[in-house]
This record gives structure tokens, sequence and C-alpha cells, in this order.
């Protein structure tokens, strides 16, 4: 089940340009495509080049090949640790331009028994194309 938090619905209902079930349709697929280890799916989610920052890095991500080589150690490591769907709850949408968001999402990380086996927080700059969106900034948000 997908989950949008109360206050950023809320915010985002006011004035939003941008329609909410694409954001959220655009968030599920992602979290379908991690959850399965779709690997091409989820490099077909980012813009190119990406940036992923950390707090003690930051990590360009020029093309779709550099983010399969990335990418792909991350997804087997979900297969290994058992999680099988990656359910979004987003917690606040910014709209920063005609065509970009900030979005703060909390992934909740689903066991076969589709029980929470672990969570994060990531804040994604996501900008409208291609007739969705697409991952231009991925922030990891530290607890």
């Amino acid at each position: 089940m997908v989950r949008w938090a109360a206050s950023a619905y809320r915010e985002v209902m006011t004035s939003t340009p941008y329609d909410q079930d694409d954001l959220l349709k655009f968030l599920v697929e992602y979290g379908v495509a991690l959850g399965s280890g779709d690997l091409e799916a989820v490099t077909e989610s980012l813009a190119y080049p990406s940036v992923v920052v950390e707090a003690v890095r930051s990590l360009v991500v020029p093309d779709a090949e550099a983010a399969r080589d990335r990418l792909g150690s991350m997804l087997a490591a979900y297969r290994e640790q058992g999680l099988v769907a990656a359910v979004p709850e987003v917690r606040a949408v910014e709209q920063v331009g005609d065509a970009l968001l900030w979005v703060d999402v909390r992934w909740s990380y689903k066991d076969e028994n589709a029980s929470e086996a672990t969570a994060e927080r990531v804040r994604y700059l996501l900008r409208r194309g291609r007739d969705t969106f697409e991952l231009c900034v991925v922030v990891p948000v530290e607890a």
C-alpha cells in the first residue's frame, strides 16, 4: 500500500501544477523495480547525468552504463537480505520550478511475509520529462 503523509498531502493539494497521481505512479513503479531487482527499470528512472549526494561524498552518474555498474550490487544486496518490495510514503513535496520537485520519501522495504524489514528516507530532485518523472539528484537522509 502506498502512503501519502497527511501533512505533505495538504501542503501539495493547495497549489499543485503537477499531477499527484503521476508522482505516486512514478514512485510506485520505481519501488516495484527496486523490490524486484529490475536493474533496467531502475536505470530508466534516472536522468543523466544524475548525482547522489551523501554526507561524505558526491557521486556523479554520467550514463545508464555507469548506473548499472553502481546499482547492480545494491539491488543484489536487497535480494540477499530477503527484501522483495519497496513501498513509498511521500513525506513532503516542494515545487522548485515548473518541472522540478523536491520529494521526501520514506521507503519501507518488505520481506516475503510483507513485514517491514528495514526502512530509509531519501530526498529526490525530480524533473518532469519523458512523460513521467526522472531522478536528477538522490540524497539519502540519515536517521
